[in-house]
Formats: structure tokens, sequence, C-alpha cells
């Protein structure tokens, strides 16, 4: 029975109703939905490969309050073991990926006092100039580069160029609270002299590790649950599902 109101108006108001849903296929905005979801669904694996990967190394790598991936030997025939140039911007350290650093190196050989010490890359690369010593790249015994050099450095007690230093007999622990900039760690024996082989290990407290872990792991599921709807609900549109 008619009822006397027009094809596509709301009942009692005489306004236009909503206008029909579009038909099952693919459309522009679908298309664009489902390449956002899929570009989503990436940033979702990378973010839960981080939180996984961090929250892994706060749990397996975390010994007496320090992440650290353990001892490893270097030697070096020249003055000094020194790591490469690291810069750090303020960004690590408002993100507490960092905090404190520790450094613990053993000299190998008997009664023999080593030193270890942190400070300011350019000042630290000043006072190994024109001497022989040995680059540390990472922990593999292919990680050691050698710099030749006819100079001899200065006695690292006096060099005055350190942010923080340790030295004496035994193993040597150097803690550091770290700060923007760029930096290099050195070993060398105590007396200045060539010839080193040392047990070391570094370790950063991290403070914040476990906390970013879980905020990554959250970010991730919530990232993979809007891909899936801007993917799913496209596809069952276009289907003729929806």
């Amino acid at each position: 029975m008619a009822t006397g109101i027009p094809h596509g108006t709301v009942p009692g108001t005489g306004w236009p109703g909503p206008p029909p849903g579009p038909a099952g296929g693919w459309t522009a905005g679908r298309i664009v939905a489902v390449v956002a979801g899929a570009l989503l669904a990436l940033v979702s694996l990378g973010l839960l490969g981080a939180g996984g990967t961090a929250l892994w190394a706060d749990q397996a790598l975390r010994h007496d309050g320090y992440v650290t991936a353990g001892t490893a030997a270097y030697s070096t025939t020249g003055y000094a073991l020194a790591s490469e140039r690291v810069s750090l911007g303020w960004g690590w350290l408002l993100t507490g990926l960092i905090g404190e650093v520790r450094l613990r190196v053993t000299a190998a050989g008997p009664d023999r006092p080593v030193f270890v010490a942190v400070g300011p890359a350019d000042r630290v690369a000043s006072y190994l100039s024109g001497a022989a010593y040995t680059m540390v790249t990472g922990t593999g015994p292919g990680d050691q580069v050698s710099r030749s050099g006819a100079g001899r450095p200065g006695a690292p007690q006096t060099a005055g160029v350190w942010a923080a230093e340790a030295s004496g007999m035994g193993t040597q622990t150097l803690r550091w609270t770290v700060r923007s900039g760029d930096w290099m760690a050195v070993a060398m024996n105590a007396d200045g002299s060539p010839g080193l082989t040392v047990y070391a290990d570094a370790g950063v407290s991290a403070p914040r590790l476990f906390e970013l872990a879980v905020d990554l792991i959250i970010g991730g599921i919530a990232a993979g649950a809007l891909a899936g709807a801007l993917i799913l609900v496209p596809v069952r549109l276009a289907a003729g599902a929806g």
C-alpha cells in the first residue's frame, strides 16, 4: 500500500534520507584504505619486533642492573685500545635507553695496573694522534683495527681529557652518567707503556628499557588491529558483504 512518502525521504519530516551505500566493488576509497592498512601492518610488525627485542634484552642480558653482552678479550701491541666514536643525542637520554654506562676491564698480565676512561671523542683522538693503537669496532675477533704511528702519548692519568676514569690493579670498574655529545672509551696500561691485553665488558643501565618494550608492544598490537580493520572492512564491502 502506498504511504505517500517520497522515496529517499525520512518519514514524518520530508527531509532527504542518507544516500544509498556504495555497491560492491573496488572504489578509490577502499583501495586507499587497503594500501594504508598494509603499510600500517608493516609498522605494526616493526613495533612488535623492536618491542620483543627490547624485552628480551632487558630480561636475558641484564645482570647486576646493567644490560651487557658479556666479556670479550681485546689485545694491542700499541699504546691503547680505543672504541669507535659514539654519538649520543638528547633523544637517547630522554628515552632512558642508556642511562649510566659501566665499563669493566681486567688486564690479562699479572700485577699490571690498567687504566680505563671515557672522554670527548675529539680530545681523545687528539691525545692518541700519531701513536700506534687499536680501534675496537665490535666484540668479534675481526672487529679490531690497528692504527700505526711512531709517537707516544703522554701518561693517561695526567692527560686531562677524560670525563670519567679508573685505574689500578685487578678489575677496574668505571661508571659514567651519559651526556649528549661524541665520546670514546680507552683502555691502556696505567704507566702508558705499549702492549696490552684485557678482558672487558660494557653495559648500560637502560632504566626505561622494560617500559619502552611494553609501550612498543602495545603500540604494535594497536597498529595491527587498526591495520586489520582497514584491510578487512573494504574487502568485505568490495565483495558485497557490507
